[in-house]
């Protein structure tokens, strides 16, 4: 039960900020980022934050 009891956790936007900072250091494109209440940071990169293919021509045009 003492899980229950615990209040969410946010993280500081001075800690998101420095992740963001260091991902890009890395030579990360920041697209976006996502907190979670238990103090999680998750930082995403422009690259992977494409769009589904709308048919199925345009999921296998490469094989055309």
């Amino acid at each position: 039960m003492e899980a229950l009891d615990k209040k969410p956790r946010y993280p500081s936007k001075a800690r998101v900020r420095q992740y963001v900072e260091l991902a890009r250091e890395l030579g990360m494109d920041v697209a976006a980022f996502q907190v979670s209440p238990n103090g999680t940071i998750r930082v995403m990169e422009a690259r992977t934050t494409c769009g589904a293919p709308l048919s199925d021509f345009e999921r296998f045009k490469d094989l055309l």
